[in-house]
């Protein structure tokens, strides 16, 4: 009888917490989410709606039709958005009421409006809603992210039948026709508008929209209407179109070049098209014609053993050419001195002993010294680092610089007889060595910034 009276009050819980979720949603603002609530549980527990007090269900249906007259009086705003949420809002009920078989126990809703002239009406509040934002104008970006906002609920509100336990067949089938169908109005939009951008020459944006269409109808017809196959041809035609463009942007920088800098700019722009479309027209020739106007010739001769030869190249090889010194238009000389020392220190001894409890061999707890020694040892390890970075020819300046980096350690250990709590004691540092050493001091230097500003002073020719 216990454990009966413990069930019972374990399912009292689970309903009062579900009508409590429906009640918290409606005071929230959530209506649709209310309804669905409240509706599911009765699903689950028929017998209940027979055994519902009086002024329970009487709440019941008065909150259903608050939530309905809510929506209806939005529904009859003179703005669109406002008209919009209001219809969206009685058809999201309509696929609620339609589909949980206990609606009908407090409301007449099905008997008075009918989805499909509920999904009429919001048609006709996009179109104009649609027209009034001139989409024509707007990039395709736009115009996606418009008409993903505007057929949004009505798409949500039927594939949330999927979430719905023990819907039957007839209904599955009902609204996957019915999304379908305004999956289909949604492609049809999204298709006029390819239309109209490749009328006028906006290929890309023609194949963007054409791709939106088939990824919303693709599922039910891979090539519906030939988006598919349109997508494929407007972006041969994008590509080209916008390669041609950059093709002929960089002309226009090389007629009037004055510069490296120009002619860098240039060739940039000319890759840019390859990148679209491979070898597109004569960009390969137009880059080789060029590149010996673009791009400075240097060579770097004084320090090829040194890590600031390697970061000048890495510096220097967006703008320049490496080469031989015949033909160098700037000559840079750099010399790095730089010196790694560890100094070790005599060690730190101290003799220790302690008396301790141990186990000898006859298993009896016996006194022992332990005399054992602590051993602190010192190590330094030094750089010092200089370089002198010089200039010549189109560029005449210099940069030098120094700097020294210090690291000392200090290890301790425990040696001879050494008691067994102090075993897990030793301390050992270990030294950074030669080359963290030499990174860290480049670090501390003002090196990186006169390698910045030597790229930045080639840069400008």
């Amino acid at each position: 009888m216990k454990k009966i009276f413990l069930i019972l009050l374990l399912l009292f819980s689970v309903v009062a917490c579900e009508l409590e979720d429906a009640q918290r949603a409606y005071n929230n603002g959530e209506y649709i989410k209310s309804v669905s609530l409240t509706l599911s549980y009765f699903e689950k527990h028929p017998n209940k709606v027979e055994k519902i007090k009086p002024n329970v269900k009487n709440e019941i249906m008065e909150k259903f039709s608050n939530i309905v007259n809510r929506y209806k009086t939005e529904a009859g705003s003179s703005d669109l958005r406002e008209k919009q949420d209001g219809y969206e809002g009685l058809y999201g009920i309509y696929v609620l009421f339609d589909t949980y078989s206990q609606s009908s126990n407090f409301t007449d809703f099905l008997s008075k409006y009918d989805g499909d002239e509920l999904l009429s009406e919001i048609y006709k509040i996009i179109d104009k809603r649609i027209e009034s934002r001139n989409l024509e104008s707007k990039d395709f970006g736009d115009i996606i992210s418009t008409l993903d906002k505007y057929y949004g609920n009505i798409i949500n509100y039927t594939k949330n039948l999927n979430k719905i336990k023990n819907v039957s067949k007839s209904k599955i089938l009902k609204y996957e026709s019915v999304l379908k169908k305004i999956s289909q109005v949604k492609a049809d939009k999204f298709i006029e508008y390819a239309n109209t951008k490749e009328k006028v020459g906006e290929y890309r944006d023609a194949q963007k929209l054409n791709e939106a269409a088939q990824k919303v109808y693709g599922k039910y017809e891979r090539n519906y209407k030939n988006v598919y196959t349109k997508a494929i041809e407007l972006k041969e035609k994008a590509d080209y179109q916008e390669a041609n463009e950059l093709y002929q942007s960089a002309l226009v920088k090389i007629s009037y070049a004055r510069t490296k800098k120009d002619y860098r700019e240039a060739i940039y722009t000319f890759r840019k098209a390859q990148k679209i479309v491979p070898n597109f027209r004569d960009t390969e020739s137009k880059i080789k014609e060029y590149f010996g106007e673009a791009y400075v010739k240097y060579h770097i001769f004084g320090c090829n053993d040194t890590k600031v030869y390697s970061y000048l190249n890495d510096y220097l090889s967006g703008i320049g050419v490496l080469t031989n010194s015949s033909e160098a238009e700037v000559k840079i000389n750099c010399r790095v001195t730089d010196n790694y020392q560890v100094f070790t220190y005599p060690s730190q001894i101290r003799n220790l002993s302690e008396v301790k409890n141990i186990i000898n061999n006859d298993a009896q707890i016996v006194r022992k010294e332990f005399k054992f020694q602590e051993s602190i040892t010192k190590s330094v390890e030094k750089l010092n680092l200089s370089y002198e970075i010089e200039l010549f020819g189109l560029v005449n300046k210099s940069y030098s610089s120094s700097s020294n980096k210090q690291h000392e350690i200090n290890s301790l250990q425990y040696l001879g007889d050494v008691p067994s709590d102090y075993l897990n004691k030793d301390k050992i540092e270990k030294l950074w060595g030669e080359s963290e050493m030499r990174k860290k001091a480049y670090e501390n230097s003002s090196l990186y910034n006169d390698l910045k500003n030597i790229a930045k002073e080639l840069e400008r020719l």
